[in-house]
């Protein structure tokens, strides 16, 4: 069957190696992962085939007079399809229950998976990806068609952002999947601006909602580079930390703030 695991996305990054995740999550899926790989009963003989072979059994034998078929052979071919079908509805409890108890976990620690795993990843990649940009600043050049010639330093420079591009966008895939999947939401940022960035009104001063981002339909890299550019604070906020941003932002440009949930 489909696994059901919650966060699969999430677990994808990890098993990338872009960032670590909680000892409990991932139990939760060698628990699931390990129901999968019980084996499954095989399917016994149907009841009414049973049923036939014995009725042309028993004609055969009258036919030549031999002995008669033992018709509790029937009796035990329904039996068979009872703990077939009682194995079946057993192991989809099983996954039920495994899967229950992983939503769970992750209710549990959801904002630990921020704050002691999304968190730090974020940070070392942003760092790497500021370092590197400088150098191919400084070479004066960061599209790769031009980079061909360019010193080592400044071709590491380029797989280094290029890596850093990757590992940013499974960090934002899972952050956003927190926030879809399990509920990890900012109730006073409901379109997500301050998700993952922290000063996104600086950057997006405009209050009109259908307005375009600046740095709309860039790919990962140059989304990042964008931000590089102008100064973009890119962060992983729990919800309350991502509230007072929003409300920061609302502040800055004159709105009114949404009512406190606190209120």
């Amino acid at each position: 069957m489909p696994e059901q695991l919650p966060c699969p996305k999430l677990y994808d990054g990890y098993d990338a190696g872009h960032y670590t995740l909680p000892d409990d999550i991932l139990k939760a899926r060698e628990t699931y992962r390990g129901i999968e790989a019980m084996p499954y009963p095989k399917p016994p003989a149907n009841a009414w085939e049973t049923i036939e072979k014995t009725a042309i059994a028993t004609v055969d034998a009258v036919t030549a007079g031999t002995k008669l078929p033992d018709v509790a052979a029937i009796e035990q071919a329904r039996q068979a399809e009872r703990i077939y079908q009682d194995a079946i509805d057993m192991m989809e409890q099983c996954f039920a229950i495994a899967v229950g108890r992983a939503r769970g976990v992750f209710s549990e620690h959801a904002l630990g998976v921020i704050t002691d795993h999304l968190r730090p990843a974020l940070a070392e990649t942003w760092d790497a990806f500021r370092d590197a940009s400088g150098i191919l600043t400084e070479y004066g050049d960061r599209a790769h068609r031009r980079l061909l010639s360019a010193p080592p330093k400044v071709r590491k420079a380029s797989d280094t952002c290029d890596r850093m591009a990757d590992r940013y966008h499974a960090l934002a895939v899972a952050r956003l999947e927190l926030w879809t999947s399990r509920g990890i939401r900012c109730e006073d940022d409901q379109r997500g601006n301050y998700t993952l960035l922290r000063n996104y009104h600086e950057l997006h001063q405009t209050t009109l909602v259908t307005a375009r981002h600046a740095w709309a339909g860039l790919d990962t890299r140059d989304y990042l580079f964008w931000m590089v550019d102008h100064g973009g604070d890119l962060w992983m906020p729990t919800p309350d930390e991502q509230t007072e941003a929003a409300r920061a932002g609302a502040q800055a440009r004159g709105l009114r703030l949404p009512v406190s949930r606190a209120a």
